[in-house]
């Protein structure tokens, strides 16, 4: 399923001051930042200060913003994500996270019904 998001992967090291996520995508007035991770475990922990990085990147923009752990669980489970608020170590696993294209199927469904609330504009 094709879901219109633009989307550019930051080539950077994880020691890098600035404050860029891994993937950021854009579709509307919605900017994902993304702090990507894959594994061979059950589950895998992603540092502060990584979290931190995608929550500035966000802050830069004036735009509706979601800041998301992707994780690839290569056992079977396939791709998670986990949307994070605060600045702290998270732990993603199947139990915390939902499939990629079940969080991405509700933000779209969240756009759209926003969408169809607006008031039209005479221009």
């Amino acid at each position: 399923m094709h879901y219109g998001f633009n989307a550019v992967r930051i080539p950077t090291s994880n020691s890098s001051p600035n404050p860029l996520p891994d993937v950021f995508a854009t579709k509307g007035n919605i900017l994902l930042s993304i702090e990507v991770k894959s594994t061979w475990q059950k589950k895998v922990k992603v540092e502060e200060n990584q979290i931190r990085k995608i929550l500035d990147f966000l802050k830069m923009f004036p735009m509706e913003g979601r800041a998301l752990i992707a994780v690839k669980f290569k056992g079977g489970i396939g791709w998670r994500v986990k949307e994070v608020e605060l600045a702290k170590e998270e732990e993603v696993n199947e139990e915390n996270s939902m499939p990629l294209e079940n969080y991405l199927l509700n933000l779209q469904s969240n756009l759209l019904q926003s969408l169809n609330r607006r008031p039209y504009q005479i221009l």
